[in-house]
């Protein structure tokens, strides 16, 4: 099980977006938000879970959300979210607030961080003006950097990079039938997001081919 352990894939990203960016990068910043969901609803009429929901950020100041008790470092933040102030926020909470509730280390891929800007800018009444300052192909090559190239590295990339780093998956070297194990064990035991039949087989297979035991 520890070995199980080591392989599940590590913490990207939170809040940011542009009402202009391409579909792509949308799809992008929701894949690599992924880990965002475990701790924050982003649907309208969400609730606290570990932290406040995010639905609506664009129209509410910073630290605003009645009934959530926000540390004393991001309340000294004023106004509205901006792409800046989220940027540097996904970059590293404990920085951009210190003492913050977050113990989420941050995104530090620019291009990630872009992506699930794009994103969470759709997660609004009318989706926000932040504005993204990286397009979907430099998302791509960024956002799957130390994987080796292939087809679905970018799904394997946001999938994995959501519990721990890339350079820990590619150290393994795991049958098929072990990858799928584990994909199973993190989404029934970890809190991952359910996976589609159609993601765990695509998963499995870029895994397995790359990063399987004939590969050691």
């Amino acid at each position: 099980m520890l070995r199980i352990a080591l392989i599940v894939f590590e913490i990207l990203y939170l809040f940011s977006g542009a009402a202009s960016a391409s579909e792509d990068l949308v799809v992008a910043g929701e894949q690599k938000a992924r880990v965002c969901k475990a701790c924050h609803q982003f649907e309208p009429n969400g609730t606290v879970v570990v932290g406040p929901p995010l639905w609506g950020l664009a129209e509410r100041n910073i630290a605003s959300f009645e009934g959530y008790n926000y540390s004393v470092g991001i309340k000294q933040h004023q106004g509205k979210w901006t792409a800046e102030k989220l940027d540097a926020f996904l970059a590293s909470p404990a920085n951009f607030a210190p003492g913050t509730n977050m113990v989420y280390p941050g995104v530090s891929d620019p291009a990630a961080r872009a992506a699930i800007i794009a994103w969470l800018a759709t997660k609004n009444p009318v989706p926000a003006d932040w504005v993204a300052a990286f397009t979907a192909g430099e998302l791509r090559s960024d956002g799957a950097a130390g994987l080796l190239p292939g087809e679905n590295v970018e799904l394997v990339a946001a999938v994995c990079s959501a519990c721990h780093s890339l350079h820990l998956v590619t150290q393994q070297g795991l049958s098929r039938q072990r990858w799928s194990e584990t994909l199973e064990w993190m989404v029934e035991e970890q809190g991952m997001d359910e996976l589609s039949p159609e993601e765990h087989e695509a998963i499995i297979t870029y895994l397995s081919t790359y990063y399987g035991q004939k590969n050691r």
